[in-house]
């Protein structure tokens, strides 16, 4: 430090004085511990946290934390349609755990399929997890018979502690929903390659023999170079049977000689007359096409209704059955 130079006598000491008291101030402020940051401490934290801190690895989940989780693998009829499977996964031991994410891999997917988002799982209790199913993997011709779909399960869990690891489970599937899943995707596979299938959005409503009849139209188109095939029928559903019949519709069509104006006309009354029936509705106007594909018969295709045709389906049940009274017309 340079030296400080004093004068003694009149007002340019007085002002220098005042110089020298300013610096010092300063000096003394600039090593107050008031004004300086915190050293880092190095004690951990008192609250539990589930993510590990910077630079800590966390602490490894318990092995009676692990064990004591199960899954089973289910499909609501509501997400057919969208390809989403649940996870639903039963803690039976004695803490709350939080499932940040779970992934579900089979033989018959091409990718795993990755929960939406994560899950407390309170001790005793079961959670489901959604998790939508990668594209399918089939086997030449769609047939899907004898394929195992090997599910395996992986869970990062943390328990209210903060400890972390990921959980290996083979889940249960009860309904065999996975195997019926993948004959269903590879059906569509297998059409899809020689007849693209879907519904008019319009519908066209008349006055049949035995009440009052909807005409859904199921447009077909053959894929140049496609498989051979040939569709035998159209299932009925909750909502919807085949005018003047139960069952199913039975139709004919062939790639190879197909509608001239690529159209299947299908006469729909009501399957029963009950708000119920449209109220809690989860596939009533998804239609199961069922064909065959260079000769082999394969699970049903589902082909749903668009929008605009579904609430025309609704309004024509509605007004077809005039009312409800839980009953067939």
């Amino acid at each position: 430090m340079g030296s400080v130079r004093v004068r003694r006598r009149g007002a340019r000491g007085r002002g220098l004085r005042v110089v020298v008291v300013t610096v010092l101030v300063a000096t003394v402020a600039a090593c107050s511990p008031g004004r300086s940051a915190p050293p880092p401490s190095s004690e951990p934290s008192s609250q539990p946290s589930s993510e590990p801190s910077s630079g800590r690895s966390p602490r490894p989940l318990p092995a009676g934390v692990a064990d004591a989780l199960t899954v089973e693998v289910a499909q609501a009829r509501a997400d057919r349609v969208a390809r989403v499977v649940e996870l639903r996964v039963r803690n039976a031991g004695a803490g709350d755990v939080l499932v940040q994410e779970a992934r579900l891999t089979t033989a018959t997917t091409s990718a795993p399929a990755v929960t939406e988002r994560g899950r407390d799982v309170r001790a005793g209790s079961t959670r489901a997890l959604r998790a939508t199913l990668a594209d399918p993997v089939c086997p030449a011709g769609g047939v899907t018979t004898g394929v195992d779909p090997a599910p395996v399960v992986e869970l990062d869990v943390v328990d209210t502690t903060g400890r972390a690891g990921t959980v290996r489970v083979l889940p249960t599937d009860e309904g065999d929903d996975l195997r019926r899943v993948h004959g269903e995707d590879c059906a569509a596979v297998a059409v899809a390659a020689g007849l693209t299938l879907a519904l008019d959005a319009t519908l066209t409503t008349r006055d049949g023999p035995t009440g009052p009849v909807a005409d859904v139209v199921l447009r077909v188109r053959p894929v140049p170079g496609g498989p051979h095939v040939r569709l035998v029928g159209v299932g009925a559903t909750t909502l919807l049977r085949p005018a003047g019949g139960y069952g199913r519709w039975v139709v004919d069509v062939d790639s190879a000689a197909p509608p001239p104006d690529g159209r299947v006309v299908l006469p729909v009354a009501p399957a029963r007359c009950d708000l119920h029936a449209i109220a809690e509705d989860k596939r009533g106007t998804v239609l199961g096409v069922h064909a065959v594909v260079d000769g082999v018969e394969l699970p049903p295709v589902s082909v749903p209704a668009p929008p605009a045709l579904r609430g025309a389906l609704y309004d024509f049940v509605l007004a077809a059955c005039g009312g409800a009274d839980d009953a067939r017309p």
